[in-house]
């Protein structure tokens, strides 16, 4: 199932020679760590038979964005590159590129549902996950929809049908999970002036009753992503810039418990200095599958790219681990794993701009791209003999005349061992269109799903797809390009 597309599709998709590459390891010194908590406002539901509560209203909207205690969060967001090391910006078009499918392993994904999902406006922030029975939908602000899997839409409502009888209403930026092992559904969004809302469902039914909380963040958070761990929800948001960055751990135990107070670290680490853009945040990891990771201590992870101010020597993807102990604070600790990969430009914008436009579109101003930052959500999975992550981000296929494409990676670890670069690549047919904002999953066989948006100064922007097996030729992808969405206008 691809996740996190308005449009939904699943992916019935039936790695070889190792890459070696240099990986190290240290623990990270004078890291900032605080603790609060998440006040269970109360249960609410169920939403089948609930009185539905109406959409935050625009004035009250407009009212919030007055009252945020940090209002320009983006601050920090140039619209041009600011490279400081011109010299590895571009270091010759990008040597993973995958510009055709390779005609004599073209695949078709076989698409057993895809339908028009929720949202309208600008920006939609669509988020979903799925589980046995339903997929769910949230959308900017905020309404949600449940779908059963054959994409029929089982029903729909405003967040604020859970928020609003608890006195809390929706400000947007939702973020819908399953968990595979508790067999519950997290939904959250932020609030005003600066809060997060969390509700976590008693059942997998998600139209059930369901635990809200609630939880103070010192700055606006913006930019929020989460991700399921084995024993915390992870939160990372855009604060302060890139100078730090953020992430809370929640303990995921006493949320599905529905205690009446959930312990919260916040945890504060040195950011970049200098990047192009001077948007950074790290990603959270998400666990997917039921069988345990090796080590069950959460992961964020960010780009290092060495066009930066004090960028390392070769580009590469920063992790970080997180050892918690929400008993004892001063316990807690991070370790920071260096992986090198390909040469990346990590700021590919061919277009400039107010509104952080990157991307070009047909008869429109620029698009965003979110240039340096891994894009939401990198999945984790333990498939026994060793375990994967999979992340994907936006580059420049070229030597920088900015053509953007979609690099992915897929990290692999064994027991007791450093993550280290599996396989990589660059998918950026040579086609005029442009690839950017995508998603990636890794199922429990190990074939991988790719999502993405395309647009040109010659097309609208819409959505497409490819894939590969597990058995597949390392690097590459297999599969067709799916045209999941044409787009229809500006």
């Amino acid at each position: 199932m691809m996740r996190k597309f308005t449009s939904y599709i699943i992916c019935i998709l039936f790695l070889g020679t190792t890459l070696s590459a240099q990986v190290s390891t240290k623990k990270i010194e004078n890291v900032i760590i605080s603790s609060t908590q998440a006040k269970r406002l109360g249960n609410v539901g169920p939403i089948r038979t609930a009185v539905i509560k109406p959409v935050t209203s625009k004035i009250k909207k407009n009212q919030s964005k007055i009252e945020k205690k940090v209002p320009d969060n983006f601050k920090w967001r140039r619209n041009k590159s600011k490279a400081v090391h011109l010299d590895k910006e571009h270091q010759g078009p990008d040597r993973v590129l995958q510009s055709a499918v390779n005609k004599q392993m073209g695949k078709d994904i076989d698409v057993i549902t895809n339908v028009q999902g929720l949202g309208q406006g600008s920006p939609t922030d669509p988020t979903g996950d799925i589980n046995k029975q339903y997929y769910m939908q949230a959308v900017n602000v905020t309404d949600v929809g449940v779908y059963k899997l054959d994409g029929r839409l089982e029903m729909s409502f405003p967040m604020n049908t859970i928020w609003n009888p608890l006195g809390a209403s929706s400000a947007g930026d939702p973020i819908v999970l399953f968990d595979e092992v508790l067999n519950k559904w997290f939904i959250t969004e932020f609030t005003d002036p600066a809060n997060v809302l969390i509700a976590v469902s008693d059942t997998n039914d998600p139209l059930g009753t369901y635990n809200a909380y609630n939880f103070a963040t010192p700055n606006f958070p913006d930019y929020p992503k989460y991700a399921i761990t084995p024993d915390a929800l992870v939160f990372t948001s855009n604060e302060e810039g890139p100078g730090a960055l953020h992430q809370y751990f929640i303990d995921k135990a006493a949320l599905a418990a529905g205690a009446a107070e959930v312990a919260i670290q916040r945890i504060a680490i040195a950011g970049p200095q200098g990047s192009e853009q001077g948007f950074i945040v790290t990603t959270p990891v998400d666990w997917n599958g039921t069988t345990l990771p090796y080590d069950n201590r959460p992961i964020t992870i960010r780009l290092n790219d060495s066009s930066w101010d004090n960028g390392p020597a070769e580009d590469g993807i920063e992790i970080y681990t997180f050892d918690i102990d929400f008993a004892d604070p001063d316990n807690s600790s991070v370790e920071q794993t260096a992986v090198v990969i390909s040469p990346f430009d990590s700021y590919p914008c061919s277009e400039s701009g107010a509104g952080f436009q990157c991307i070009p579109q047909l008869n429109g101003g620029g698009l965003d791209g979110i240039p340096e930052v891994v894009m939401n959500i990198p999945m984790q999975r333990n498939f026994g003999t060793h375990e994967s992550m999979v992340f994907t981000f936006v580059t420049d296929a070229t030597d920088g005349n900015n053509i953007a494409a979609v690099r992915w990676v897929e990290l692999r670890r064994s027991a007791g061992a450093d993550w280290a670069l599996y396989q990589e690549g660059t998918f950026g047919p040579d086609d005029g269109l442009e690839r950017f904002m995508s998603s990636i999953a890794i199922d429990e066989e190990g074939n991988i799903c790719l999502g993405y948006s395309v647009s040109s100064d010659s097309t609208f922007a819409g959505l497409r797809a490819t894939g590969r097996n597990v058995e597949d030729p390392l690097g590459e992808m297999t599969f067709d390009e799916l045209i999941i969405r044409e787009g229809q206008s500006t």
